[in-house]
């Protein structure tokens, strides 16, 4: 599937890139509804440029804790003391095999330091649970205004 999300300048609106991240797998909507806090993991595939790769998976990890306002203790609280996350995650990880998952996930572990240090740059965080006038901004200037670099595994 074509994800111009995937793009720095991309025109489309956040409301519509997130349309997108759920036409991939119905199943990432339906999550959402078991654990609210899947939903703005999923806004920062969106807004950061980053499909749902294994790879990528781990890049959107460090998104969420560094360059957001969710920060680090929070977003891993969030993810495991929510015993639905967690049969989530680990559904996913079975469905991909343990060892390949984890394999995959630290082959961007390059990146981690580079999605750190360009967390840094940004004007300010993205705010979790973002209201609808931020849904209906362009992604381009979403990341101008923030100053998001789209750093991915698979766009290098």
């Amino acid at each position: 599937m074509n994800l111009p999300y995937l793009e720095q300048d991309c025109d489309l609106t956040l409301r519509d890139g997130l349309e997108l991240h759920y036409g991939v797998n119905p199943a990432f909507k339906e999550n959402t509804n078991l654990v609210p806090a899947f939903y703005n993991h999923d806004i920062a595939h969106v807004l950061f440029g980053l499909d749902t790769s294994i790879e990528n998976e781990g890049l959107t990890d460090f998104r969420c804790m560094f360059s957001t306002t969710w920060g680090v203790k929070k977003y891993i609280s969030d993810y495991f003391k929510d015993p639905n996350a967690m049969k989530v995650l680990l559904n996913i990880f079975k469905e991909a095999g343990y060892i390949k998952s984890i394999f995959n996930g630290f082959r961007s572990f390059p990146l981690w330091f580079k999605v750190y240090v360009e967390s840094k740059k940004m004007h300010k965080k993205w705010e979790i649970n973002p209201d609808d006038s931020k849904l209906d901004m362009k992604l381009s200037d979403l990341r101008s205004d923030y100053n998001i670099t789209v750093i991915n595994y698979k766009h290098l």
